[in-house]
């Protein structure tokens, strides 16, 4: 039983473990190739501990969404650590990780008027190639509510980078996504 546990564990880290190591450095604001290990340990930790409750078929998504709640985390422990050390010096800014993975200006400025929710689901589905059944567990949402959720943040994407009711070459690219 230890020799299965074991090397489930280790073809679960093998087939995914750069997917999810790619991911925390994209949303970690700011995050060095550290903070990306540290994470990218906390997911693993979790996967070894809850290795029996993880769906067959569905590693990957589960583990973006153990990835998502540790980004969560880590997020509020930067905040509070920024407060702190507010008081004591100021920060430098902190620039989103999309805006150094995406180059067109359009785009990113489309992005940044997106809610947090729909830059996830986005991201989610586009980089880490999720499908609606698999957003549903990695958000832990339904298939159908996370469907919704993406076919919203699409459209809401698609309208943001809509320029004078003309299509602009980004609109037109990512329409195809649909």
């Amino acid at each position: 039983m230890t020799d299965d546990r074991e090397e489930r564990f280790s073809r679960i880290v093998r087939d995914h473990g750069d997917a999810v190591y790619r991911y925390l450095r994209r949303r970690h604001n700011g995050a060095d190739a550290t903070d990306a290990e540290d994470l990218l340990a906390d997911v693993m930790a979790v996967a070894w501990r809850k290795l029996d409750e993880i769906p067959d078929g569905a590693e990957a998504p589960w583990l973006f969404g153990v990835a998502r709640h540790r980004l969560s985390n880590a997020r509020r422990r930067g905040a509070r650590r920024n407060r702190i050390n507010a008081t004591m010096r100021p920060s430098p800014p902190a620039q989103a990780a999309e805006d150094e993975a995406i180059a067109d200006l359009q785009l990113r400025a489309a992005l940044a008027h997106l809610t947090d929710k729909e830059r996830e689901v986005l991201t989610l589905s586009a980089w880490e190639g999720l499908s609606p059944s698999e957003l549903g567990i990695a958000l832990g949402i339904s298939v159908n509510a996370a469907a919704v959720r993406l076919s919203k943040a699409k459209s809401r994407l698609l309208e943001l980078l809509s320029v004078d009711g003309m299509e602009s070459p980004v609109r037109a690219a990512t329409r195809t996504v649909q």
